[in-house]
């Protein structure tokens, strides 16, 4: 090969690779060998994107020219940015991405805030605009600011905002409710309200219509949502269409309750906890007959007592420790779920447990769970004891209970015959025997779809003094939150209200893998350094000390008389402290070296491994050649 000839050739090789990124870039092939699949869109959002009947304008708002911008903004940022373009490609046109960067005075920066991407304001004075703005046709979704410390959420983030942007009408619960959670209408113009809506039906209705259902006759045409809460008394007919609901895979959630505080504060006022007192009649709500048909087991004479996580109540014995009340943090819930991953303080009052029966074949995702310390305590007992005697009337199982959770899974219908007759009325003088059920060719028997049930133990968390704290500014009522109770539930409906292809969406791993070696490494060196770190820091504390003492036994009145020998001891403990701080700085600077010498060769390795093995796989290929000449 003559020298032209190499020429022509290295410039066909330059051609190529740049041909190639070309095309690579135009089509945007990737392979995604990471653990969590991490640029990979999951089959939930691709489902949701085939659905598109009218394209949708995504606007990025990022200000990635701002200056002082952290750098860590920055890689989120083009985490945030490759995470769109994939839902961009995989729209077929069906999706526009436009990445803006909002300068400020500028027409973009009015645009976003009128999008609603809040832009946050930076140490140096500067806005940071960081957010998604959704629009289809009239209706605009926006994701105001991109957290990077969820950024195992961001695939449903979008995916939700999408779904969300699509909807013309608001999303329709139904609910069903034992407590009077809906307020009663006014009377007559201008006269108040006789009682409220508790807070958070007040908040669902910001984005959900709310139909009340009192039986069988005023089930709705649609229903997104079931909410069923502390349930009692229901009739048949209103059981039926409860379990043809479930079993046709539609979401629902479910609170029941062994105990409520609410109705056991109807019936004693003046005695709120009860204590040593006579136990409360019909306080209790439970599902039975759909519970026994799905295989869900749940006592609602048992309560869950768990002193690990008792929290503080007020009695009249002054402030006790409640094992019945449950302060329940980040430890006791699976914030893997994304309706707990941001939550990290939720109370319980007086709960039960649940769990599945040994012949269900059920599964039972556990959301939130006791301590394994926890036990059931009968309820009536509960009002009987004091709340020291209650840990001596449990037997802990060494498991965690579960206290809310989502039941998935086939369910066999509570009423087998089909449809039930309704009931005979009342006055009849002709008793006529009665009639087989009625039967429908049209009920289901078992599932139709997996079902999509959230099931909790407790109702009294969504009361108004349980949840939130209200405040009286110039006349204007507010709320503030008292915990993450009411965070749960908007979670939960929201999470529900969304299409099945969005719940199919799971969370992924983080982009910022930590070095596990290194961090060993690192923490090894810590423990190697330490031990003389704090031998140093106690030598030198006690010649300080030993200062300071001569010092205050020299003072008389408010002057200081320092002689020649106080003058000499101080000298010579200065000079020893000084030189155990030096000899402390040696020993930060050994421990600093060794983590940055590690940094280093692994910064070396990475820069160079793949170089020289092409390298060496170059030289190879060469050898060969020569000897086959």
């Amino acid at each position: 090969m003559n020298t032209l000839q190499k020429f022509i050739a290295g410039f066909l090789l330059i051609l190529i690779l740049i041909l190639t990124n070309m095309f690579a870039n135009l089509f945007s092939w990737k392979l995604d060998f990471t653990d969590s699949k991490l640029f990979t869109l999951s089959k939930g959002s691709r489902l949701l994107i085939e659905k598109l009947e009218e394209p949708v304008d995504f606007d990025f708002y990022f200000s990635r020219s701002v200056q002082g911008l952290p750098i860590s903004f920055k890689n989120y940022g083009t985490r945030v940015e490759e995470m769109l373009r994939q839902f961009e490609s995989a729209a077929n046109g069906m999706i526009r991405l436009n990445i803006i960067n909002p300068k400020p005075d500028t027409e973009e920066e009015e645009a976003a805030t009128q999008a609603g991407v809040n832009g946050s304001l930076l140490s140096n004075g500067q806005q940071l605009f960081f957010g998604l703005a959704m629009t289809q046709a009239d209706n605009q979704e926006a994701i105001s600011v991109f957290d990077y410390r969820k950024e195992e959420f961001l695939e449903y983030d979008i995916a939700k905002a999408l779904y969300t942007v699509q909807q013309w009408d608001k999303p329709t619960i139904g609910l069903i409710s034992g407590l009077p959670v809906v307020g009663t209408p006014q009377y007559f113009p201008g006269q108040q309200p006789q009682s409220a809506d508790w807070v958070f039906v007040e908040q669902l209705r910001q984005t959900f219509e709310i139909t009340q259902i009192n039986s069988a006759g005023d089930w709705p045409a649609v229903i997104d949502v079931l909410m069923v809460v502390h349930p009692q008394n229901l009739d048949d007919e209103l059981l039926f269409e409860i379990d043809q609901y479930l079993l046709e895979g539609k979401p629902a959630f479910i609170a029941v309750d062994p105990s409520s505080y609410f109705m056991k504060a109807q019936q004693n006022p003046q005695n709120m906890m009860m204590m040593m007192g006579q136990p409360p009649q019909g306080v209790s709500s439970n599902l039975r007959q759909l519970f026994t048909a799905y295989g869900i087991d749940f006592n609602d004479m048992e309560l869950l007592v768990d002193s690990e996580y008792a929290a503080l109540v007020s009695s009249q014995s002054g402030r006790i420790q409640m094992p019945t009340w449950l302060n329940l943090g980040a430890e006791s819930l699976n914030t893997n779920e994304f309706i707990l991953s941001q939550l990290d303080s939720l109370l319980m009052v007086e709960p039960g447990s649940f769990g599945k029966t040994e012949e269900s074949n059920l599964e039972i995702i556990p959301l939130i769970q006791s301590s394994p310390r926890a036990g059931k305590l009968f309820a009536m007992l509960a009002n009987q004891i004091s709340p020291a005697q209650m840990a001596s009337q449990i037997n802990a199982s060494g498991d965690p209970l579960t206290i809310a959770g989502f039941v998935r899974g086939t369910l066999n219908t509570a009423f087998p015959d089909g449809k039930p007759q309704p009931p005979s009325e009342e006055g009849d003088e002709e008793v006529t025997p009665p009639a087989p059920p009625l039967t429908d060719a049209s009920y289901l028997s078992e599932s139709a779809a997996p079902s999509n049930l959230f099931l909790i133990a407790d109702s009294d968390w969504l009361q108004d003094q349980f949840s939130v704290q209200r405040l009286n500014f110039l006349g204007v009522t507010a709320f503030q939150p008292l915990n993450d109770n009411l965070n749960l539930l908007r979670n939960t409906i929201e999470f529900m209200s969304g299409s099945q292809d969005l719940i199919s969406i799971r969370p992924r791993g983080n982009s910022i893998r930590p070095f596990k070696v290194v961090d060993e490494i690192e923490r090894q060196a810590q423990v190697e350094y330490q031990q003389k770190l704090d031998e140093l820091n106690r030598e030198v504390q006690e010649f300080e000390e030993s200062i300071r003492q001569l010092l205050s036994q020299q003072g008389e009145g408010n002057s200081l008389i320092i002689t020649p020998e106080l003058q000499a001891k101080i000298d010579e403990l200065n000079k020893n402290a000084s030189a155990k701080r030096g000899q402390r700085r040696e020993v930060r600077k050994k421990l600093r070296e060794q983590v940055e010498s590690l940094g280093f060769s692994l910064a070396l390795a990475n820069l160079t491994v793949i170089p020289g093995l092409v390298f060496l796989s170059g030289i190879l290929f060469f050898i060969r050649r020569h000897h086959r000449k």
